[in-house]
């Protein structure tokens, strides 16, 4: 957009500037109202008390303006070369980039990257039955689903958490508009973002909890428990990622791409 502004400009200055040079010298003897304006202004010059001779000088200033058309329209062309050149300078035009591009560049990204982690095994559904979370039995748990980019630093921030010997899995990746209203509706201890105000529903959030003798952990009250989330924040932050343990409704378990 900036591109065009400037590039209107140029045409208009230069426009401007040959009509003054060119086309004005020719009718200023017939124009009425030229030659009203160029007495008024010769007038008001005498009263401030600039004198005859800085008049006449001024006067023939631009009498030697208007003969030398050639020169003028050359300057202008040169002031507006240059100015188009300082305009421009180190600044780069491109076109937005739309979500197909956007996930050929992850994928792209993807492909160069030098470490591929697969995805852990599924986990049995009885392991997410009988907590207080809604529904967690029927969260979408699809890596799948997930941004390839996110995907991969998931799986990193997982296999770094295995290494200080916290098992962290995946509770919830993608979210559906319907859920996350669903969600909303619950009450804002649950959440206060609405359907497609959560990276949730573009593959780029997911939901994690570490699992102890085969049983999730969610008491932040208890000390390995709460060892395990903290670990798991400042691993994500190293990562670059955002961790929901820092938002005002604390989410431990949260992690997003970062910004």
């Amino acid at each position: 957009m900036l591109f065009i502004i400037v590039i209107i400009s140029i045409f208009v200055t230069a426009w401007i500037g040959i009509k003054f040079f060119y086309f004005v010298p020719q009718k200023a003897c017939g124009s009425v109202l030229i030659e009203v304006l160029w007495h008024s202004a010769r007038k008001a010059w005498a009263c401030i008390g600039g004198g005859k001779k800085r008049w006449q000088g001024v006067c023939g200033f631009a009498s030697w303006i208007g003969r030398q058309r050639l020169i003028g329209i050359v300057l202008v062309v040169a002031l507006t070369s240059v100015s188009a050149t300082l305009a421009m300078s180190r600044r780069y035009w491109l076109d937005r980039p739309n979500a197909q591009e956007i996930r050929f560049t992850s994928n792209a990204r993807l492909a160069l990257s030098e470490e591929k982690l697969a995805p852990p095994s599924t986990l049995p559904p009885s392991i997410f039955i009988g907590y207080e979370r809604l529904a967690l039995e029927s969260a979408d748990r699809d890596w799948g689903k997930f941004q390839p980019v996110f995907r991969q630093s998931l799986l990193l921030l997982l296999a770094r958490m295995q290494g200080h010997g916290y098992q962290f899995v995946l509770l919830e990746g993608y979210r559906s508009p319907e859920r996350q209203d669903a969600l909303a509706a619950m009450g804002s201890h649950l959440t206060q973002a609405r359907a497609f105000e959560s990276r949730h529903q573009f593959g780029l959030a997911a939901d994690l909890a570490p699992i102890r003798n085969g049983a999730l952990a969610f008491d932040f009250d208890d000390p390995w428990t709460q060892s395990a989330y903290l670990v798991l924040g400042k691993e994500a932050h190293d990562m670059g990622m955002i961790w929901g343990g820092l938002w005002k409704l604390q989410d431990y378990g949260h992690v997003e791409l970062g910004r």
